[in-house]
């Protein structure tokens, strides 16, 4: 069942290769206890994608939040992951509201860490949330046939810029580094990292992190919707302490921001 400019409709066999020609912006929606949760970051970013693509829209005007809503009770949903496209072909932009598979992590994940592996990609426009379907079919394979949670990207001069689906942040001596917003997707996970440190007063630092630098860092996590703080357990063959007592800190801060938000 899809929602498609306001109106549930069934397509048959639906793909998301429709949304290979022209341009399509786009959002993951966490439902937890039957909500949205954190959408307000998600519509600043889906604006800020917008803006810089130059295209006219308002996202207030959408009401995306009704419609959202919605396709939840309709679908009697009370978690799990919606993703929320706009579809800009060459006359005309149209929306979807549908459901997506998720891999949340185990309680196991959360205290072992996850293997992780490096992809030499760079992310064209890495300021715009915009379905990139190349890539993620490659860095899908990867995660496939090597057994990993997430590919880091590794750009042309050899820095860690971000997950496939994610940011990724690095801890040395109670500081958090995480490369400088230019480089990445403006991650809404990442943006509360940083609300977080500002709360508490840990230091943080935007800072290119280079693949020859990593053994310098005691711990290393993924923020995202799905992972929300996910401790790295490994890069490629370079070990990370899942269970650094600052790492699981952080951790417990923002799974508290996830209740207060339900």
């Amino acid at each position: 069942m899809i929602l498609h400019n306001g109106h549930i409709v069934t397509i048959p066999d639906f793909s998301e290769k429709i949304f290979e020609k022209g341009l399509s912006l786009y959002e993951v929606i966490r439902i937890f206890n039957g909500k949205p949760i954190f959408l307000k970051d998600n519509l600043l970013r889906l604006q800020n994608s917008l803006n810089k693509s130059n295209i006219r829209i308002r996202v207030e005007n959408l009401n995306i939040p009704d419609k959202l809503n919605r396709f939840i009770q309709l679908n009697d949903m009370t978690a799990g992951n919606l993703k929320y496209v706009l579809y800009l072909g060459d006359t005309s932009a149209e929306e979807y509201i549908y459901q997506i598979p998720h891999a949340y992590p185990t309680a196991q994940d959360y205290k072992d860490g996850v293997a992780t592996m490096t992809c030499t990609a760079v992310r064209e426009n890495p300021g715009v949330k915009y379905i990139n379907t190349d890539l993620r079919t490659r860095t899908n394979q990867l995660i496939q046939a090597h057994q990993v949670y997430e590919v880091l990207l590794v750009d042309h001069e050899e820095f860690i810029t971000e997950g496939s689906r994610s940011n990724v942040f690095f801890i040395k001596d109670r500081k958090l580094y995480t490369s400088p917003l230019a480089y990445v997707l403006p991650g809404t996970s990442r943006k509360r990292v940083f609300d977080i440190c500002k709360e508490h007063h840990y230091p943080i630092e935007e800072k290119r992190i280079a693949v020859t630098e990593l053994t310098s860092y005691q711990a290393a996590f993924l923020s995202g919707t799905s992972p929300l703080i996910l401790p790295i357990n490994r890069i490629d063959e370079i070990t990370f302490d899942p269970q650094l007592p600052f790492l699981q800190t952080l951790m417990k801060h923002y799974f508290a921001l996830l209740t207060e938000n339900s």
